[in-house]
């Protein structure tokens, strides 16, 4: 089916958080550095990380930032993520095209529990039945990790401001897809204050 890109956005501010989230620690290494290491640990081709234009990258786990050096992964650096959630997306999408990719799976930094095996299950189902969308879902909400097909880019490259690759799926743009339910909500958990930050270090020793 070609290659397929994963996009681990990691270009958030953490306002809510009121310190860098992503460096916070959480089971052996950090909230940022887990999903991605997990990604990492996958058939995925390539591995674009999407920071803002100022990240020291000090969340980064050394474990992680030595695959770097073996290609495994590579940062692109948004300097318009201050315009919204939609410039980081299309600035991992543009270096995805750029990576001639045929699909890419799109993750978030704050979700430390998404595995290898959920990002194996999109690109499976992707390679097997080659829908525009494989996405992974919690009680009917769609959440990341998500993968599209190369057909969808343009319509991901219109995203403007604070929208998410969610609203295509909210105003009917894309179709037909498939879809991977979890029962396990500590799968798609995502942090975004400090009450998330509490339960995800109950989540991790459970």
């Amino acid at each position: 089916m070609g290659k397929i890109t994963g996009i681990y956005l990691a270009a958030g501010h953490s306002r809510r958080m009121g310190v860098n989230k992503l460096a916070l620690p959480l089971k052996h290494s950090n909230v940022g550095s887990l999903g991605l290491d997990n990604a990492l640990n996958t058939r995925l081709d390539d591995m674009i990380v999407v920071v803002k234009k100022e990240d020291c990258l000090d969340w980064i786990n050394p474990v992680v930032k030595e695959k770097t050096k073996r290609g495994r992964w590579m940062l692109v650096r948004c300097g318009a993520e201050n315009q919204g959630q939609a410039e980081s997306l299309k600035t991992g999408v543009r270096q995805a095209i750029k990576l001639q990719s045929d699909a890419i799976v799109i993750m978030l930094a704050d979700q430390p529990f998404v595995t290898a095996e959920m990002i194996e299950n999109l690109m499976s189902r992707y390679e097997r039945f080659n829908p525009l969308y494989v996405a992974s879902r919690f009680q009917g909400i769609i959440q990341p990790p998500v993968l599209f097909s190369s057909s969808v880019f343009p319509a991901l490259l219109k995203l403007k401001g604070d929208q998410g690759a969610r609203s295509l799926f909210e105003d009917y743009q894309i179709s037909p897809g498939s879809f991977i339910d979890y029962k396990d909500e500590r799968l798609l958990f995502d942090v975004d204050d400090m009450k998330d930050y509490k339960k995800a270090k109950k989540y991790s020793t459970s």
